[in-house]
C-alpha cells in the first residue's frame, strides 16, 4: 500500500517530464545569456530519420525560447504586476517546494499585453522576493533573498470559478525557510506564462501512442496506393457542390488547401494528415474555418483542438457565422430558428471569454436552457399547454379580448373626455380601430412563438 502512494506520487511530479526543474535550474545570468543554448539550438531538417530525431530536434529550441520569454519578462520587472504576501505556507500533505500564497491586491495589475488587469492563471512564471525589484540586477545583490515560483493552482469557488487572484498554489525552484518577519516582508512579481512552453515539451517527451507521428513521418509507409483518380473525382465533387458560394472568398492556395482536406475524405485505404500552414495574416483562421463549415455539411464529426482560447474562440465564431449565413441564404431570414444541435463549445468560460455571439453553441449555455426546458412554469409542458389551450379556445378568448378593450375605451373615454368617434372602436389604448378575429390570432401566436423560441 505504502509503495502504491510512492508511485502514484512520483508520477505525478514526474508529470511534466523535467520541465519546470531545468528552467527552474538556470540562474538570472543564464536567462540573460543569449548563447546560453547557441552550441545545442540547431536547424530543424525538413526530414527525419526517426521519431526520436523529430522529438529531439525541437527540444533546445523550445528552451531557448523559453529563456527568451523569462528575459523578455526580467527586461519589464519594474512595470510588472506585484502584490505583498500576507500568507506563505508548506501545501500539505503534498510534499516539499509546494506552497500555499495569499496575497494583497495586485498593484500594475496589467500583464504583459497591457490590455487587460493580470488575473493569475496556473503556468505563471512568479518571483517571490523580501523587496519589490527595480530591475534585474537588484534580485543580485548582497543579501537579497529571491525565488522563483509556478503557480500549479487555482483554487475554485462554490460557483467552480477561479478566485480573484489573491490565492493560489505555487512550487518553488528551491526549498524555503520563511520565519514569520520575513513572510511580512514578502513580494511576489510576475514575469510570464510558460503553459504553451510546458505542453509542447510534454509533448515532444509523451512515449504513448504515437501512430499520428508515424503517419506525418511515414516512418513505416507500407504499400503505397495512387489516390490520384479519386481526389481528382471528389475535389470535382466537391467544387460543384460547394465552390460557387464560398470559394469566392479564397485565393488559390486557399482553395487548393480546402480541397485537398476534403478529397483524402475519400480516401479509403489509409489514414492521411494534411498541413495547412503560413505566416500570420495569410488566411489560416478563415481557411480552416471554411474546411470545418463543409465537413460540417458533410456530416463529418470533427474534434477541433486549438493551443490557446484566442484561437478556438476565433474558429468556433467563424464557423457559426458561415452556418448561419448559409442558412439564411437557404432558407430565408424569416425562418424561425437556425439548427446549431450539431456545432458545441467547451471549455472554461471565463478563458473563453464565451459573449453573446457565439454562448448558444457553448456547452454551459445549453445545459441552462435545457434546465428552463423542463422548468414547470417555463418549460417545454408550459408552452404546449399554452398552445393547445388558446387553439381549443380562440374564439371565446376572443370575445373576452373584445370585452376588456371595450371597458379600458369606456374608462379613457370617461377620464380623458375623449371624443365618441375616436374611442368607439379603439382596443389596445393606441389604435383608433379594432383588432379583427384573425389579427388577434396573430397577434396572440407570435407572442406563444416567442416564447417558444426562448425556450427552444
Amino acid at each position: 500500500m505504502m509503495e502504491g502512494k510512492g508511485s502514484s506520487k512520483k508520477k505525478r511530479s514526474a508529470r511534466d517530464y523535467g520541465f519546470s526543474n531545468t528552467v527552474f535550474s538556470w540562474s538570472i545570468d543564464d536567462i540573460f545569456n543569449e548563447n546560453l543554448f547557441k552550441d545545442k539550438v540547431k536547424k530543424i531538417p525538413e526530414s527525419f530519420h526517426s521519431v526520436g530525431q523529430y522529438f529531439g530536434s525541437y527540444v533546445f529550441p523550445l528552451l531557448e525560447e523559453t529563456r527568451a520569454q523569462l528575459c523578455s519578462g526580467m527586461d519589464i520587472i519594474s512595470r510588472a504586476p506585484f502584490a505583498q504576501v500576507f500568507y506563505f505556507e508548506e501545501s500539505k500533505p503534498y510534499g516539499t517546494k509546494l506552497y500555499d500564497v495569499k496575497v494583497d491586491d495586485w498593484t500594475n495589475r496589467f500583464g504583459n499585453c497591457g490590455k487587460e488587469p493580470y488575473k493569475t492563471l496556473p503556468g505563471d512564471v512568479l518571483i517571490l522576493a523580501d523587496a519589490k525589484p527595480q530591475s534585474a540586477s537588484d534580485l543580485q545583490m548582497v543579501g537579497r533573498k529571491w525565488t522563483f515560483l509556478s503557480v500549479t493552482k487555482i483554487p475554485e469557488d462554490e460557483h467552480g470559478i477561479g478566485s480573484t487572484s489573491t490565492y493560489f498554489k505555487v512550487k518553488a525552484s528551491k526549498d524555503l525557510q520563511l520565519d514569520d518577519k520575513m513572510k511580512k516582508s514578502m513580494f511576489v512579481i510576475f514575469l510570464t506564462n510558460l503553459i504553451p512552453n510546458k505542453r509542447i515539451w510534454v509533448s515532444l517527451h509523451m512515449s504513448g501512442n504515437l501512430k499520428i507521428i508515424d503517419e506525418i513521418l511515414c516512418t513505416y509507409p507500407g504499400v503505397e496506393e495512387n489516390c490520384e483518380l479519386s481526389c481528382v473525382m471528389s475535389d470535382g465533387i466537391w467544387n460543384e457542390k460547394f465552390g460557387p458560394r464560398l470559394l469566392s472568398g479564397l485565393n488559390d492556395s486557399q482553395v487548393k488547401a480546402v480541397s485537398a482536406c476534403l478529397s483524402k475524405m475519400h480516401c479509403n485505404h489509409k489514414s492521411s494528415v494534411e498541413l495547412i500552414w503560413g505566416p500570420p495574416g495569410t488566411g489560416k483562421t478563415k481557411t480552416v474555418s471554411i474546411l470545418l463549415f463543409n465537413l460540417l455539411k458533410m456530416r463529418c464529426r470533427t474534434l477541433v483542438c486549438a493551443p490557446t482560447n484566442v484561437a478556438i474562440t476565433e474558429v468556433a465564431s467563424r464557423v457559426l457565422k458561415l452556418v448561419k449565413e448559409s442558412f439564411d441564404e437557404d432558407c430565408g431570414r424569416d425562418t424561425l430558428l437556425c439548427p446549431l444541435g450539431d456545432i458545441l463549445l467547451f471549455g472554461n468560460k471565463e478563458r473563453l471569454k464565451v459573449n453573446a455571439e457565439i454562448e448558444e453553441i457553448y456547452l454551459d449555455y445549453r445545459i441552462k436552457k435545457l434546465q428552463e426546458c423542463f422548468g414547470r412554469l417555463t418549460g417545454w409542458r408550459h408552452c404546449f399547454t399554452s398552445m393547445i389551450d388558446f387553439l381549443e379556445d380562440c374564439v371565446s378568448q376572443y370575445h373576452i379580448f373584445l370585452e376588456n378593450e371595450l371597458m379600458k375605451t369606456r374608462e379613457n373615454h370617461n377620464e380623458y373626455e375623449i371624443k365618441e368617434e375616436e374611442s368607439t372602436n379603439k382596443t389596445d389604448g393606441s389604435k383608433g380601430e379594432s383588432k379583427s378575429f384573425l389579427e388577434f390570432i396573430r397577434g396572440r401566436l407570435n407572442v406563444l412563438q416567442l416564447h417558444l423560441e426562448i425556450v427552444f
